[in-house]
């Protein structure tokens, strides 16, 4: 129970005594003092703390660092673009080859780039492209063939995207090459690989959208091939015999070549 003591004007209550004690104004003064003194203790503590935590967040090795920012990178650009300016550390990490190879660019639609020429964003994407980003390939490559209209340039673009593994990249390759007004032996040689990849892969109709996604935009001055026309065949192994209608069951079709013209 706590007491009280009068003193002159002065009254002191204390908690912690069975009886009152009074506090002299020098006491006080002291009290004072040592409670300062002992806040800027804590406070230094805490500071060293703090600093201790960002000293052992910048010794880790940088390799980790660039598989934390890679997978940022592959889940969301806004979320690596918010680290990469974050501090100069993450700055340095984030404009690492091996994370722009991981840049989740896929989710941004071919179209949009249209848009994006001449912008921070594209040569955000050309960064991507230099570091073996497949998606960044496949989209640059579309830019340069469609939009700036240097077909060959844009057309080995994507076969180096191709070459890499992107199944999309591989189908928009075999369309490219095989439609070629001046293609060569090596062209067709190499545009039906690259349609055996993505046949092979059980994904020609997921490549065909992607396809198609591109010759929807208005920006697109590409002459395709009549779709009702019939498509000939020369490989000397056919096993259709003819022509294919593009009424035909194409699940009954075993040449590789026939397939290939159709799409095209």
């Amino acid at each position: 129970m706590s007491s009280s003591f009068h003193f002159g004007s002065e009254s002191i209550v204390c908690d912690n005594l069975p009886f009152p004690y009074y506090r002299s104004p020098l006491e006080k003064k002291s009290e004072s003092r040592r409670r300062k003194r002992q806040n800027r203790r804590n406070l230094r503590k805490e500071g060293a703390r703090t600093r201790s935590n960002r000293v052992s967040a910048i010794l880790l090795p940088f390799d980790i660092w660039v598989s934390i920012a890679s997978r940022i990178a592959s889940t969301s650009i806004q979320d690596l673009f918010n680290m990469q300016v974050s501090c100069r550390l993450f700055a340095a990490i984030c404009s690492s080859d091996a994370v722009y190879r991981h840049a989740l660019v896929s989710d941004l639609p071919i179209a949009c780039f249209l848009y994006y020429f001449g912008r921070p964003t594209m040569r955000f994407l050309h960064q991507c492209a230099t570091a073996q980003n497949l998606a960044a390939l496949l989209w640059v490559g579309m830019t340069a063939l469609f939009w700036l209209g240097h077909h060959r340039r844009g057309i080995e673009t994507l076969i180096e995207a191709a070459e890499v593994g992107n199944l999309e990249a591989c189908y928009v390759s075999a369309m490219l090459l095989l439609s070629l007004d001046d293609k060569d032996e090596d062209d067709i040689r190499r545009g039906f690989e690259f349609f055996c990849v993505v046949r092979a892969s059980g994904t020609v109709e997921r490549c065909r959208e992607v396809f198609t996604q591109v010759f929807t935009v208005p920006w697109t001055e590409m002459n395709l091939a009549d779709p009702i026309e019939p498509v000939a065949c020369h490989s000397g192994n056919c096993l259709t015999h003819g022509t294919m209608d593009v009424a035909s069951n194409l699940s009954s079709v075993s040449c590789v070549q026939c397939l290939a013209k159709y799409d095209v």
